[in-house]
């Protein structure tokens, strides 16, 4: 009987500090057990919780884990690996996000980030594409992924991921054109296309005739990052672009108007046969599109902007004014 108390007082302290372990506030112990990383001397887990806790709590820890920078890599990449289900959706995106932040982040941080483009959850996948970038992951290791993305449901953010890359984006280029043009993609899709081959930059010319297409397009924000895009690949593209760009300076929306200007701008002193067109735009009845031609003129004509009057210059006194 003796023996048998024994057992039963063992079993219980056993027990009561197994609960302790597990229960204990700042999970230091079970951290350790489990072979977590730690930061600020508590385990991810710990973190993790903190995440989860109520307004108050999660912010506080949001503030440290930011404020930490790399320190905080392994711990956000642990939460992140850690913690799968529809249930911890919102835990493992807030880790993604973080992630990005911390830039530049070590090899074994980027292939989380690249693991997340496969995460069950569509809002996770999401803000996985666009930590990518600033996570700095190379482009060789995610523009093929990018690329493949932009005719899903994540088209919009994969497109502006890949804009981010600049010319290392230049291997989406066919797709780029291909979600540009795709009547059945979103309106918002198929400008961030657009505005995506414009930052490629000069390795785009070859989609310059493409996106002269899109400057006829019904749609006012197409006409308008297509005209945008046709600039940001520059002077390469004057033979071409001039032309089209000088239709457009009369487009009935205002953006396409300044968009196109500006790029004249951009494409220098190739674009100068627009030059007296452009001029028209100094009188346009918005001042975003005056205040575009006025500077782009200044690149390509500066001599056909009117002359400023010099502060010591004052207009003549009428006759009323000298008679008294």
């Amino acid at each position: 009987m003796k023996q048998r108390a024994i057992v039963v007082v063992g079993a219980s302290v056993a027990f009561i500090l197994v609960a302790a372990v597990w229960l204990e506030p700042t999970q230091t112990v079970s951290g350790w057990i489990g072979g977590d990383s730690f930061l600020a001397s508590r385990p991810s887990r710990y973190w993790a919780k903190q995440l989860q806790a109520g307004p108050g709590k999660s912010a506080a820890a949001l503030k440290i884990l930011e404020k930490q920078g790399a320190d905080a890599v392994p711990v956000l990449s642990e939460i992140y690996l850690n913690f799968p289900g529809e249930a911890k959706s919102e835990l493992r995106w807030t880790a993604l996000e973080l992630l990005a932040k911390a830039s530049p982040l070590p090899a074994t941080a980027k292939s989380t980030v690249l693991r997340a483009l496969n995460d069950p959850d569509p809002h996770v996948r999401s803000v996985a594409i666009a930590a990518v970038p600033k996570a700095g992951v190379p482009a060789e290791e995610v523009v093929p992924k990018l690329k493949a993305l932009l005719h899903s449901e994540h088209s919009v953010v994969a497109a502006r991921a890949l804009s981010e890359y600049k010319a290392a984006a230049a291997p989406a280029l066919p797709e780029l054109i291909a979600a540009m043009h795709d009547e059945k993609l979103p309106t918002e899709a198929r400008w961030n296309a657009a505005r995506t081959i414009g930052k490629i930059g000069p390795n785009a010319v070859s989609a310059v005739p493409d996106l002269i297409d899109e400057m006829d397009d019904p749609e006012d924000t197409i006409r308008e990052h297509a005209a945008e895009a046709i600039g940001d690949i520059g002077p390469v593209a004057a033979e071409l672009g001039v032309p089209a760009l000088r239709k457009v300076l009369t487009d009935r929306y205002l953006k396409v108007r300044r968009d196109a200007v500006r790029s004249l701008g951009y494409i220098g002193a190739d674009a100068l046969p627009a030059a007296e067109d452009m001029v028209l735009l100094l009188k346009d009845p918005e001042a975003l599109v005056r205040d575009a031609a006025e500077a782009a003129l200044k690149i390509v004509a500066p001599d056909l902007l009117p002359k400023k009057a010099e502060p010591d210059d004052k207009p003549a006194p009428d006759k009323k004014t000298q008679e008294k």
